[in-house]
C-alpha cells in the first residue's frame, strides 16, 4: 500500500484572442467583398508572423484558402487535411516542426495530438462552432512555458460574427 497525493496545479495560459470582421457591414457586403477582404487580412497577418496556422471548417475551404494565398505570393505554405495521403500530411508536419513553413492551412487534421513545432498565430476562417474547439485550435500557438496563445477569428457572415464574439467572451471568462 502506497500513499498517493493528488496535486492540482492551476494553469493560466495567456490568451490573445480577437475577432476581426472583414467588412464594416456584413449584412450588405457581397460574398465576393467579404472573401477578398478576408484574404487581405490573412495575407497581412501571415506576413507579420513567423509561422501561422490557418483553420477552415472544411477540406475544400483549406484548399481554397491555400490556393488564394499562394496566388497572393505566399509560397512557403502547405495545405493539411484528411484527403491528402498520410505521407503528404507527414511531410507538412515535418516542415512545420523544422520551421520551414510560413503558413499551413488545415481543416481539422492539425487540431489534436500532433507535435507541429512553434506556431506564432492561429487564424480561424469562420466560426469554429464551439468554445472548446476554438480554444483547442488557438492553443496550437504559443507552446512554450510563458508564451501567449494567439488567435484571430474572421467571421464570414453575420451568424459567424455572433458565434465568434460570444465564443471569445466565454473563452476569456473561462466558461467552457
Amino acid at each position: 500500500e502506497k500513499d498517493v497525493h493528488i496535486i492540482e496545479v492551476e494553469s493560466n495560459k495567456n490568451l490573445d484572442l480577437k475577432v476581426i470582421c472583414p467588412v464594416s457591414d456584413l449584412f450588405n457586403a457581397t460574398q465576393e467583398q467579404i472573401s477578398e477582404r478576408t484574404y487581405d487580412i490573412i495575407e497581412k497577418l501571415v506576413k507579420e508572423h513567423k509561422t501561422t496556422l490557418v483553420f477552415t471548417n472544411t477540406r475544400s475551404g483549406a484548399e481554397r484558402v491555400s490556393t488564394k494565398l499562394i496566388e497572393r505570393g505566399i509560397m512557403d505554405l502547405e495545405a493539411h487535411h484528411s484527403s491528402l495521403s498520410r505521407e503528404s500530411r507527414f511531410q507538412v508536419e515535418q516542415k512545420l516542426i523544422a520551421g520551414l513553413l510560413r503558413c499551413a492551412v488545415s481543416s481539422t487534421s492539425l487540431e489534436l495530438g500532433i507535435d507541429i513545432g512553434s506556431i506564432d498565430l492561429v487564424i480561424q476562417v469562420g466560426s469554429p462552432k464551439g468554445i472548446s474547439k476554438g480554444l483547442q485550435r488557438v492553443g496550437r500557438s504559443g507552446h512554450s512555458v510563458f508564451a501567449t496563445a494567439k488567435g484571430r477569428i474572421i467571421p464570414m457572415d453575420i451568424d459567424d460574427l455572433v458565434e465568434s464574439v460570444v465564443l471569445v467572451k466565454q473563452a476569456k471568462e473561462k466558461k467552457l
